[in-house]
């Protein structure tokens, strides 16, 4: 029986992994690529690695073959990852290779439960799931790649292609960022030195602990005078509900109800025409029924009104308190037996929310949902919502009234990415009406959030990744292109990059970024290969110019002759030891701009490390240079 039910896991994993018709037999292979969940014509990692082992399997009469996984949840877990391993050694593989660090706690977990097999862990070290510290295991072989020399790279391309304003969007927490950036500027320098031309690199780490960077921004609610309106402007007034204002002809508006009164349900909205000869039914609204519809603005005057009704038969009372726990939030009746959705209130500062209390017996799906639908309600409910301190970086907004609104706005709270953000401005004053939304960034530059309508005074908004506000800083301060090497927020460069109309350029590492201006590979095709042909288990190898692990996808442009030549003897010269870098710990960028300043290692290039220049920033007072070593 037990040999029925291995049969039948490996038929189950052999149909998840190709597609089409697959005997047994073309499972044997001597070498073994699990991937990451794509494909191998991903134009990224798992194809360059793929395509290594393919040509090393060929050129030494081998077989080899890959499993792409389905991930859980788009995750790679060791669960999941062994049972391709096992399949992958009951079909003979000496070689079973791991692309990229998704593998590093997958490996350190997996590895030692097969000595006899040669594991290949390319750009990555392993280590458990508690900790971030390198292990060395017998049958484990992994590479990874000279920072130092892909950032020397880039920071030379940079300046020899005609920037000379650049920053470094680093990560504090990453084992390679501060090495990527410590090789930009020293490229930098070199090609700036040559050169005799004045460079200068803005260094930025978002997660620094010197770092006082306020990511936090303000929402201002915008009035204006309706005297100042060109077109013509009409009045609604919302008795029991939201939504009065002044507004142009045109305009298409939410109106709500206020919750209905205990024991009583919403019931009708009642309509009435405030302008002389102007007909009730003049006024446009989507539903009389509905406790949140649309009016469209036409040509009078309106008093719109929420009307309630008593519940026939029995009713129960669901009260969600508010962040504080003791305070009533809400409270509304629910006609017994039907169903009901809360909404938690929104976070205190710093706070995400994380699940529900409730003493009585609900029938939900689940109690971590911020919102959430309780069904068959049929006895008195009340909810408190429970927060934590956030683990994801939150973002805190602030939504003020400006000049012209009479009371609060509300949306103030902390927030994750992805979160729906909604705001409501204040009611105007007499004589103003509700202009737009204004956002404002710590510094005086626009936070780039996207409303969904920035002109009407209720609306909702996406939280964005506000890391992208550092990039945008430096943009707005002149810098042209920024490096991102070894940051895994790099994708906020983009955004902010997005948020220009002028050409500014990112500069990548890693996998060939078509987006970027110019992306320093890491080669997994000839990284592999070399682990491949001289695999010793429980080392670690360093791919470099020397062995062509890493290389530029910048092509000089004709205007330049001879730079080509020059950009082949850097790289020689780095694959040869002629130039000798400075390098420093992972994590110590403000250790490596400290000494760089201090050393005046550079007569045309300044540095300026915003946690040492900046007057926006804290500067630390206990950097030592103990971590900087030369190669």
């Amino acid at each position: 029986m037990k040999k029925f039910v291995c049969i039948l896991m490996s038929l189950i994993l052999i149909s998840s992994i190709f597609a089409g018709c697959v005997k047994q037999e073309d499972l044997k292979s001597d070498i073994v690529l699990i991937t990451n969940g794509n494909t191998v014509n991903d134009n990224g990692y798992n194809q360059s690695a793929w395509d290594g082992i393919n040509t090393f399997a060929q050129d030494n009469s081998m077989t080899c073959t890959y499993f792409q996984p389905v991930l859980e949840d788009n995750k790679i877990t060791t669960e999941n990852v062994e049972k391709y391993v096992e399949l992958a050694v009951d079909n003979d593989a000496q070689f079973i290779v791991f692309p990229g660090e998704d593998f590093a706690v997958c490996t350190y977990e997996i590895a030692p439960l097969y000595p006899d097999v040669k594991f290949i862990l390319l750009d990555a070290v392993p280590h458990s799931a508690e900790d971030n510290i390198d292990r060395y295991i017998a049958n484990v072989m992994s590479v990874t790649f000279d920072a130092l020399q892909s950032g020397y790279l880039a920071g030379y391309t940079a300046v020899a292609s005609g920037n000379t304003e650049l920053g470094f969007f680093a990560e504090n927490n990453s084992k390679y960022s501060a090495n990527y950036g410590a090789g930009f500027v020293q490229g930098a320098a070199y090609a700036a030195d040559s050169m005799g031309i004045p460079v200068t690199v803005d260094w930025a780490e978002y997660d620094s602990p010197f770092s006082s960077y306020n990511y936090d921004f303000t929402i201002t609610a915008c009035y204006e005078p309706i005297a100042d309106q060109k077109e013509k402007t009409f009045v609604v007034n919302v008795v029991d509900g939201i939504g009065s204002g002044t507004y142009t002809e045109g305009s298409n508006i939410t109106i709500t109800a206020n919750p209905a009164p205990e024991g009583q349900v919403f019931d009708k909205w009642v309509v009435k025409s405030d302008t002389d000869g102007v007909k009730d039914k003049k006024v446009n609204i989507s539903s009389k029924s509905e406790s949140s519809m649309n009016l469209l603005v036409e040509k009078c005057d309106c008093t719109i009104t929420a009307t309630y009704k008593d519940i026939e038969g029995d009713y129960n009372n669901v009260t969600v308190m508010g962040k504080d726990g003791t305070t009533v939030q809400e409270t509304f009746s629910v006609p017994s037996g039907s169903d009901t959705e809360v909404t938690a209130p929104v976070a205190e500062h710093n706070m995400i929310f994380d699940h529900w209390d409730c003493e009585q017996d609900i029938d939900v799906s689940s109690l971590s949902d911020k919102t959430m639908t309780i069904k068959n309600v049929t006895s008195d409910i009340v909810l408190i919502p429970v927060f934590k301190q956030a683990e994801t970086p939150t973002f805190n907004i602030n939504v003020v009234t400006g000049e012209g609104g009479n009371g609060e706005s509300y949306g103030n709270g902390s927030y994750i990415a992805g979160d729906i953000v909604d705001v409501s401005a204040a009611i105007p004053e007499d004589g103003y009406m509700f202009s737009h939304w204004q956002t404002t960034d710590a510094y005086g530059n626009s936070a780039n959030i996207s409303m969904e309508n920035e002109y009407y005074w209720n609306t909702t908004f996406e939280m964005v990744d506000r890391y992208a506000s550092i990039c945008e800083t430096m943009f707005n301060n002149g810098v042209t292109t920024i490096f991102t090497g070894g940051n895994s927020k790099e994708e906020s460069a983009f955004t902010a990059k997005g948020s220009y109309d002028c050409e500014l350029n990112i500069i990548t590492a890693g996998a060939n970024n078509g987006n970027a201006y110019f992306t320093i590979i890491k080669s997994y095709e000839e990284a592999v290969k070399d682990a491949l042909e001289d695999f010793k288990g429980g080392s670690l190898i360093v791919a470099d110019c020397k062995s062509e692990g890493i290389y530029s996808t910048f092509g000089w442009p004709e205007d330049k002759p001879g730079m080509n030549d020059e950009y082949e003897k850097i790289y020689s010269d780095l694959a040869d030891g002629k130039i000798q870098l400075v390098h420093t710990q992972g994590g110590q960028g403000d250790v490596f701009c400290q000494y760089f300043n201090d050393e005046k290692l550079s007569k045309c290039l300044t540095l300026n490390g915003w946690f040492i220049t900046n007057p926006n920033m804290a500067v630390p007072t206990d950097l030592s240079a103990d971590e900087i070593v030369t190669e």
